[in-house]
């Protein structure tokens, strides 16, 4: 596939125009948030709460950003991406553990965007019939990719970054054209963590933070390679991006969360056609059925993309397994079919709505997990050398895993002992169709929260090297300092395997 190779090396060059290499990357992943499940989580959670969840959002956002930036600076300093590394640096059961929540969260975005499509085709030919529409997703999603893929690679990346800016672009000017009176709520108080608004908290936070995204982030950029003076210049560049892109998207998530918040006067949203009249409220313009589905096509394909990337990555270091992009691209899409066919199929629309909810709250089971690597490899200096992250940058990374971890938490104890609406949903009471049995949903949100605990007690395997490579420094510096300042820099090498000094 030209189109995935072309995306690879969109980052590569001549070490020249870094905005250019570092926006279109920035651009593709930023897409990834561009799905109807998104925008559900987001409207769902106006309606029930109102503005009471809008800072998290922000918090969510920002821990997004924050990961992202330090996933780009693990690829580029150690190129490699961080699935490889998590490979070299914990075991194989660790490392079986991340790939699975890795493809769990690859598995519920390529579900949420089949759905999606699925949806825009309904509203724009004004039909009922999900199975015809699910089918049209899954052959426009196959096709797409060879469509936009010229045979050379850097003009493939090149448009498909082009296509990610129009998709982004589009999707966020048509949501300004339509709420020409954005309402602005400035009385913010700091949210209220409570059982009722723990699913809502949930798919919000898996609808801001995807934790593939974390793999695709650092394979794309691990081929760029420049001169030591211009690897800063690239940090500062890529974290533009990330915050130029990545406010856009809390632009959209605010805009649907405030209007949704405005139009319903806090109206619980019960049925899927009641969120679509919601949804109709929001995007007055006649013309928003097709402006919708143009956008979920064009993102689909960037999201088809990068997902063919993260599932290579992450089945190839953490499963051993190496098959062909193309394996990748078509067994993707066919899991996701089955689960789409089968809720359409028995619980109608009904059931793709709840779905379509569902999806971001499995993927925010991920991600406590997902960033516990991230912050401990930027941290380490056996493995970044002297681009080891600040004392600052290490705690709010470390806040970003707490934040996580306890809204999972939050939702465990609500679903085990809580007797909130939304539990009774799940648990069958109500009429809602149940997608995925009660006990299975405790079952992956407590083991979720256990291996993320274990994860966080179990240190990488170069902390030990690491802390030997000290005291053997110290003590070669003790024993004889006159031969160690003769050698020079030469015997700096010994002490760290990428050749940078480490303070003794």
């Amino acid at each position: 596939m030209e189109a995935v190779q072309g995306v690879e090396s969109l980052a590569g060059g001549d070490g020249r125009h870094h905005v250019s290499r570092t926006l279109g990357t920035a651009l593709l992943i930023s897409v990834g948030y561009i799905d109807l499940g998104k925008w559900v989580a987001a409207v769902d959670a106006g309606a029930r709460f109102g503005y009471d969840l809008v800072l998290l959002v922000l918090f969510f956002n920002f821990s997004a950003v924050l990961n992202q930036y330090l996933c780009t600076c693990i690829g580029m300093v150690t190129g490699k991406n961080l699935a490889e590394i998590s490979h070299q640096e914990y075991s194989q059961f660790i490392c079986v553990g991340l790939g699975l929540q890795a493809g769990m969260s690859l598995f519920t975005s390529e579900l949420t965007m089949i759905l999606g499509i699925a949806v825009g085709y309904n509203l724009v030919f004004d039909q009922d019939d999900f199975i015809t529409a699910i089918i049209f997703a899954c052959l426009v999603i196959n096709v797409l990719p060879y469509i936009f893929s010229p045979r050379d690679k850097r003009m493939a990346g090149t448009l498909n970054a082009c296509i990610a800016g129009f998709t982004i672009l589009c999707f966020v000017l048509g949501l300004l054209v339509s709420q020409p009176e954005i309402p602005l709520h400035v009385n913010v108080m700091f949210p209220k963590f409570s059982g009722e608004s723990a699913y809502s908290l949930m798919a919000l936070m898996g609808a801001n933070i995807m934790s593939h995204n974390f793999y695709v982030h650092s394979s794309i950029v691990q081929v760029q390679k420049s001169h030591v003076h211009t690897v800063g210049g690239l940090f500062h560049d890529h974290l533009f991006s990330i915050l130029f892109t990545f406010t856009g998207v809390f632009l959209v998530n605010y805009i649907l969360l405030s209007s949704a918040a405005a139009e319903s006067s806090h109206n619980v949203i019960h049925t899927f056609h009641d969120a679509v009249e919601l949804m109709n409220e929001i995007f007055t313009s006649s013309m928003a059925p097709l402006v919708l589905l143009a956008v979920l096509l064009f993102s689909s394909h960037i999201i088809a993309l990068t997902s063919v990337i993260a599932s290579h990555v992450v089945t190839e270091h953490f499963f051993g397994v190496n098959i062909s992009l193309f394996a990748h691209h078509v067994l993707l899409k066919l899991l996701s079919m089955i689960p789409a066919i089968y809720s359409a199929k028995v619980a109608g629309s009904e059931g793709v709505y709840q779905l379509i909810i569902l999806c971001p709250v499995i993927q925010a089971f991920t991600l406590p997990s997902s960033i516990i690597p991230i912050f401990r490899i930027a941290s380490s200096r056996w493995i970044m050398g002297n681009y080891t992250v600040s004392l600052r940058v290490e705690i709010l990374a470390f806040l970003s895993f707490c934040l996580t971890l306890f809204i999972n938490i939050i939702f465990a104890a609500e679903i085990l002992f809580g007797d909130s609406a939304w539990t009774n949903s799940v648990k069958g009471n109500t009429e809602t169709p149940v997608l995925i049995p009660h006990a299975v949903l405790i079952l992956m949100s407590c083991a979720s929260i256990a291996f993320a605990l274990f994860l966080a007690a179990t240190p990488l395997k170069s902390s030990g090297r690491e802390a030997e490579t000290q005291e053997l420094c110290v003590h070669s510096q003790r024993g004889a300092p006159e031969e160690i300042q003769s050698a020079g820099p030469e015997t700096l090498d010994v002490c760290h395997p990428r050749g940078v000094k480490i303070s003794c």
